[in-house]
């Protein structure tokens, strides 16, 4: 069996869950009927990719990997939020991401376990810049990112550069993952992503790290 590059040496792992939050992936219009605009949302859920990341979670937990759930939200008000770039005005105009609120909650179908890591930022458009995330995962030793949530149209291709940039190896689980159309999660993980890093599925990726596991026990 071919191990995912990246963990085919048994390297420390740990899989990031992008913006799986309420007002992302379980809304009224993540839910309905087909958007006329952009909804990653509506997109996550027809791909189906809430229960695979529960269950890749899952996976991780067991072999003591970490988890790390990456949010942003806002102070009521957005006081301090930096509008820099019309998807930050977006995120501002539509009002809901406050901390403490529903909305800005982990989608209530993805189970946040004690183990888990909860990494939330106030601005910016990918999950290392203005966190704690870095530092986390250096506390356990990890050397590969798995990512999974959404969207591939800007937080995903954020976190794979910057996660380079940290030198971490990153893994992309694309059946764990969406976009604001199907078009633009389809170029972004044929022209973008491979460049910085290796496109997996779920089930590819729980292979190679039971394979590590068994090997690590010879």
């Amino acid at each position: 069996m071919d191990l995912v590059r990246g963990l085919e040496r048994g390297q420390t792992a740990a899989l990031l869950i992008s913006e799986c939050q309420n007002a992302m992936t379980n809304s009224a219009t993540a839910h309905g009927p087909p958007p006329q605009t952009f909804d990653v949302g509506y997109h996550a859920n027809q791909r189906g990719i809430i229960p695979k990341i529960d269950a890749m979670a899952d996976v991780f937990r067991s072999f003591g990997l970490p988890v790390a759930f990456c949010t942003i939200s806002a102070l009521p008000d957005f006081r301090g939020f930096k509008v820099n770039c019309s998807l930050a005005a977006a995120v501002k105009r539509r009002g809901v991401l406050i901390k403490g609120s529903w909305e800005a909650a982990i989608d209530d179908r993805l189970p946040v376990h004690a183990t888990d890591l909860l990494s939330d930022r106030m601005h910016g458009m990918a999950p290392f810049t203005g966190s704690d995330l870095d530092a986390l995962l250096r506390g356990f030793g990890v050397e590969t990112v798995v990512l999974s949530g959404i969207s591939t149209n800007i937080a995903l291709p954020g976190a794979a550069t910057e996660a380079v940039a940290l030198g971490y190896n990153v893994v992309l689980a694309e059946d764990c993952t969406a976009g604001g159309t199907e078009e633009s999660h389809e170029a972004q993980i044929r022209l973008h992503l491979p460049l910085l890093a290796t496109i997996s599925n779920s089930g590819a990726i729980a292979d190679s790290l039971r394979a590590s596991q068994r090997a690590a026990l010879v």
